[in-house]
């Protein structure tokens, strides 16, 4: 397989885990990562290191990504996994 096969099945298994974790339509989420440079300034430079992680952290990081460029699209109450302590209380 190609590496630009392997990153667009990366790409991919990052927009369909984050809209399940979001509950929401994968194309919704695709946009909006296209839209806050997620996949071209994230997902793409970043795909050597990420493709080493497991599913949690992925979609953690880049709904991270897009709390800080579009927050108001995320759910109501939405932080970043680094900003909530253990139990679920904001820091």
């Amino acid at each position: 397989m190609k590496e630009e096969d392997k990153l667009l099945e990366f790409i991919i298994f990052c927009v369909e885990s984050t809209a399940a974790r979001l509950r929401r339509c994968g194309s919704d989420v695709y946009r909006k990562m296209k839209e806050t440079g997620a996949l071209e300034h994230y997902v793409k430079p970043y795909y050597d290191t990420l493709h080493t992680q497991g599913e949690t952290y992925i979609v953690d990081s880049l709904l991270e990504y897009i709390f800080y460029r579009d927050a108001r699209w995320l759910p109501d109450g939405y932080q970043p996994h680094h900003l909530t302590k253990e139990g679920g209380e904001k820091c």
